[in-house]
């Protein structure tokens, strides 16, 4: 059970799960960011090494260097925020009644896409890549009848068990609510306790 509350959740609707991405392929795009700032710096000091050159701080040179210098560290400082606000503030969440994707597009955009359990037909997980299985994170993928057919938890850690949450989930409020209507609006697709799949590729 979680503390976690969110916009639009119901007085008797219980947070079980609340995931943001894994921190692992933050840290890649991290350590991406870190290679491009020392770049300049290095092929620079280079330059000046190899060529006995100096770059007095009253000179032009000086001043297009430091231009250079400051617009491609505010260029990379800006998607960095980029990075962070994806991995921090994309939210994941799975209530006693629905799934609910919250996504930030941007600083003052969210986006937020919803699907009640009764609706979900299948869910799989995919692991792809090295990384992905060393640190267990992948997507999970959502089957449902609603309008937007599949949407997708994605880099989510421990993707199996995110699966294995929502199948008993539905599979719970299909017994509770066994009635034909529901089973309408799954498109008369009513599916197999225990059904879904886990695709991992290295």
């Amino acid at each position: 059970m979680s503390d976690y509350a969110f916009a639009g959740q119901q007085p008797d609707e219980k947070v079980l799960l609340v995931l943001h991405r894994h921190w692992a392929p933050f840290m890649k795009d991290v350590a991406r960011l870190a290679v491009m700032a020392a770049s300049p710096v290095v092929i620079l000091w280079g330059w000046l090494a190899m060529t006995d050159a100096a770059l007095p701080s009253d000179s032009v040179a000086f001043g297009a260097v430091a231009i250079f210098f400051g617009l491609f560290y505010l260029f990379l400082l800006t998607l960095l925020y980029g990075f962070w606000l994806d991995y921090y503030l994309d939210v994941f969440v799975v209530t006693n009644k629905r799934v609910v994707d919250i996504e930030q597009n941007g600083l003052l955009s969210r986006t937020i896409a919803e699907q009640p359990l009764y609706r979900i037909q299948d869910v799989t997980s995919e692991v792809n890549g090295v990384f992905a299985h060393l640190f267990r994170y992948g997507n999970v993928y959502i089957q449902t009848a609603g309008e937007k057919e599949r949407f997708f938890f994605e880099q989510v850690p421990n993707p199996e068990l995110v699966v294995r949450t929502i199948l008993s989930l539905t599979d719970s409020v299909m017994r509770d609510h066994n009635n034909p209507l529901m089973h309408e609006e799954r498109n008369g697709q009513p599916r197999a306790t225990g059904a879904g799949r886990s695709d991992q590729r290295a």
